[in-house]
């Protein structure tokens, strides 16, 4: 199956297959900063998740085997917990990790699904250029659903960034 490739905002979306998801984008950040968006608490509660979601909450304990935890507020104040854990972790550089819904997020995406989500960082002049890539999704419908909430992501981290001064 060939990929389909979409520009999504600042964000370069191709998907080579009904399960899979790839992302890139590039942050006028070092490395360093955005690994730490990743690993942080403090600062995934500032972009992780859907544009009409908040995140109310994030624990992490980063090391390999060691969990990570959100919880999205949806418009009508339901939660929508998102969890995994830590599969590799090279620090500034690589990010592999599972992701799973506690409840079903919408009748796409079912709760307890596992799928793998890889985040691959690269050193660009001035910048940092991220490779995003989530596997196993349970459908098109899933992958479609996932597309926007990552996309969405991207944007915010790429204005959390921003307001730190670093874009």
């Amino acid at each position: 199956m060939a990929s389909t490739v979409e520009r999504v905002s600042g964000n370069i979306v191709t998907t080579p297959a009904s399960s899979e998801i790839r992302i890139t984008r590039v942050f006028m950040a070092p490395c360093e900063l955005v690994y730490k968006a990743w690993t942080s608490a403090e600062m995934l509660v500032h972009w992780f998740g859907c544009a009409a979601f908040t995140t109310t909450s994030a624990e992490v304990d980063v090391r390999v085997g060691g969990a990570w935890r959100v919880v999205m507020r949806a418009p009508d104040g339901t939660d929508f917990p998102a969890y995994g854990r830590y599969l590799e972790l090279v620090p500034v550089d690589r990010i592999v990790m599972t992701h799973q819904w506690e409840k079903q997020m919408v009748e796409v995406n079912p709760a307890g699904h596992g799928i793998i989500v890889a985040v691959q960082l690269f050193e660009i002049p001035g910048g940092t250029r991220l490779e995003f890539r989530q596997t196993g999704l349970a459908s098109d419908a899933s992958r479609d659903s996932h597309i926007g909430g990552w996309c969405d992501s991207m944007d915010a981290l790429f204005i959390h960034l921003a307001e730190m001064g670093r874009v």
